[in-house]
This record gives C-alpha cells, structure tokens and sequence, in this order.
C-alpha cells in the first residue's frame, strides 16, 4: 500500500511538471496576441515596410532608366533582353504574410475602428504588392488568401488585368476610407495622404496604359483610371496641407529635400529613412561617386538639355546648343541644375572636409 501511495504521489508531481512545462513558446506569438490587442497588430503591420522601402538600394533605381550612362547597360533597358521569363520577383511570400493579416484581423477584442486602420495599412500593402507585379509581368493571379501547399489556387493561372487592378483599386479604396493617420512627422509610415499618393500614381499608370495599348481593348476604361489619379491627386493638392519646399531660396531649396538629414515634412509625404542607431543605412554616396563601385552612373547630355532656361525657354531652342562647351551650357538654365551636377561654386563635403 505504502508503495502504491509513493507511485501515486510521483505520477501526481509528473502530471505537475508536465502542466508547468506546457508553456507557449516565448518566441512564438500566439495569434490572441498578435490579434487581440492594438500593440500587436501595429508590430504585425510594421513587418510590411521590408517590402521595397529600406533605403539601401532605392537610391540605385535610376540605373534603370536610359538617361544614365554607365558601365554595363542593364538588359532592363535592352531592347529584346527583357521579359517575363528573365524578370525576378515572382515571389509571393509578402502577399501571404499581408493576406494572413487580412483574413486574421477580426479580434472582437479590438474595437473596429482600430481593427479596419490596421486592415487599411495591409491593404495598402496589398496594393502595392500587386503594383509591383502588375508592371512586371501583366497579367497575374490575384489571391486573396493565404494559400497552404495543397490548395489548387497555388497552381491557378493568371486573372485577367481588369480583375487584378479592381482589386488593387478597391484596396486602396478602403485604405483611404479606414487609415486614421493623417501625419507622421517622421515620413517614414503610411498614412491616409500616401494612401491617397499611391491611388493617384497606381490609377495613373493604368489609365495611360490602357490608353495607348490598343491591343489589350481597354481603351474605353482609360479615363475613368485617370479621373480617378486627378481626383486623389486634387485630395492631397486641397486638403493635404503640404507645399514646395522654398526654405533658404530657390537656388539652395531644392537640394535641400535630398540631402536634409531629416525629410522636408511640408514637400514629402513618405521618405526611406536611414538610421545609424537603427543599423538601417545606405551606401547612395560611395555608389554615385566612387570610381572603381557600382555602376559609375553619369546624366547624360541629352538629360540635361531637359532642363529649362532661367526664362523658361527650352535650352535646345539655341541654334548652337550642340557644340557649346560646359561653362556656356549650364549659363543661365534652371537653378535647379546647379543643385544636381556640379556646377558654379559647389564643394563636395568627404569626411567631413570641404575637398578644393
């Protein structure tokens, strides 16, 4: 009996220990805490801003564009070289993290206005996810959920691009109906006015493509597209409450939005903010000016014959235009010139020190 009693007891302390150690791992979330409070649904939504716009790389884009010259021309830009098959970025790992958001996001714990500003900012995401893909390869799959392995839409061909861009613009829509955010002083988040930005450009983009690509039949939708960007655009113009930055004149105001340690709130409505203490940086400097990294990229002549005369008068009005040498093309153009190449009396700051 003695014997039986000290089994009982030692099982007992077993079936203890067992509960104690049944814990939920402190590295893992349960979804009622990600779900079921304000905090975690701000933390789950932060993890979207990976998608694009950490600024290591986003000063490197206009590599891409056909007035730069550089080292090695990108097949980008190569007529031929370029296309659906060649592209990156058929991955679609973002779009399940943003939908498992979407689909999860109905704790009645949290109060609905502030479950649907966080629905806002997926969808925003969302949209932008799809912009991405719409631009590269066209016609793409629109899902809407998150998929596991064994569900047939992994395999579902492409939806055609009015299914796409509906959805992309009714995302946008209700992320502009449902974001709270009209200011974030740091202009490194979303908020309603980039909400409205974003809808302006993505509606843009759509309207002038179906405008001059007759082969897709969908030239009758081509302005309803764009009086939607002229409406969201209008938005921000009336209501906004932003402005051109004209601080310290105009010969020094536009350089300042690109080289202010902070960004300019009263011009910029979203900026990639590097950080030191964040360990969140950007090699732009080294890349735009070293000799020997990157792709050594240099404005072409004929970018810069884009830029206006101080009178407004195109530059290349002037018969000799062509053959006039530095000191004389860059006389009397635009003052905006002189804050992007080096011109007049610019020095170039290296560590610190004023270089001659």
């Amino acid at each position: 009996m003695k014997k039986l009693f000290i089994g009982i007891l030692l099982g007992s302390a077993c079936f203890t220990a067992c509960n104690k150690l049944d814990q939920i791992p402190q590295s893992t979330a349960s979804k009622s805490a990600v779900f079921g409070s304000e905090n975690g649904l701000k933390l789950y939504t932060n993890s979207f801003y990976g998608m694009g716009f950490l600024p290591r790389n986003s000063t490197r884009e206009d590599v891409l564009s056909d007035y730069l010259a550089v080292k090695a021309v990108d097949n980008f830009i190569r007529e031929g070289s370029f296309g659906a098959n060649t592209s990156s970025g058929w991955s679609w790992t973002d779009l399940r993290n943003i939908n498992y958001f979407i689909q999860n996001n109905n704790d009645p714990a949290v109060p609905v206005a502030i479950r649907n500003n966080y629905q806002g900012i997926a969808r925003y995401f969302r949209a932008y996810f799809y912009m991405d893909k719409v631009k590269r390869f066209g016609d793409v799959p629109w899902i809407g959920k998150p998929l596991d392995v064994d569900d047939p839409a992994v395999n579902a061909g492409r939806d055609k691009r009015e299914v796409v861009m509906d959805s992309v613009l009714a995302d946008l829509d209700f992320a502009i109906a449902n974001i709270t955010a009209t200011n974030d002083p740091s202009r490194t988040t979303i908020t309603k006015w980039v909400a409205y930005a974003f809808k302006s450009r993505v509606c843009l983009f759509e309207g002038t493509y179906r405008k001059y690509h007759t082969e897709l039949n969908l030239t009758g939708t081509a302005n309803k597209w764009l009086e939607e960007a002229a409406s969201a655009a209008d938005q921000i113009i009336k209501n906004g409450g932003y402005s051109l930055n004209t601080a310290g004149g105009p010969g020094v105001s536009y350089r300042q939005l690109f080289i202010s340690p902070t960004p300019l709130a009263n011009e910029v409505l979203q900026a990639a903010v590097a950080d030191v203490n964040l360990n969140v940086l950007n090699d732009a400097n080294w890349w735009w000016t070293s000799g020997t990294y990157g792709a050594k990229a240099s404005l072409t002549r004929s970018f810069i014959n884009t830029y206006l005369n101080i009178d407004g008068t195109p530059f290349t009005n002037n018969p000799a235009y062509p053959t006039m040498v530095f000191k004389d093309e860059v006389k009397n153009r635009d003052l905006r010139l002189k804050q992007t190449i080096r011109m007049g009396d610019y020095k170039r700051i290296s560590n610190g020190q004023q270089l001659p």
